[in-house]
């Protein structure tokens, strides 16, 4: 079985999701929680297909019974610089 990337945020790979659910993490919120899909940047946007289909054919679920897990804030990407403390003002305070 050739590696295929199933979330680039948080480096999975289908056998890490296979594995994962072997080893008795056979929900997909506890998957989420062991293996961190869903949880990078995109917050899913780009992994919840590919997760849930394969969950589904691992574990023999009918995709459409099946629900993306919660996703949780932020949910919209934010800039780094709106992070970023602002410039100027008194550091030696």
């Amino acid at each position: 079985m050739s590696k295929k990337m199933v979330c680039f945020c948080q480096d999975l790979t289908d056998a890490d999701i296979v594995r994962a659910i072997k080893e008795g993490y056979d929900h997909l919120e506890t998957l989420k929680r062991f293996t961190g899909a869903f949880m990078g940047p995109c917050q899913g946007k780009m992994c919840a297909a590919n997760v849930v289909k394969l969950y589904a054919e691992t574990t023999g679920h009918p995709v459409e019974d099946l629900r993306i897990p919660t996703m949780r804030p932020p949910v919209e990407p934010i800039s780094l610089g709106s992070l970023a403390p602002e410039k100027g003002g008194d550091d030696d305070a």
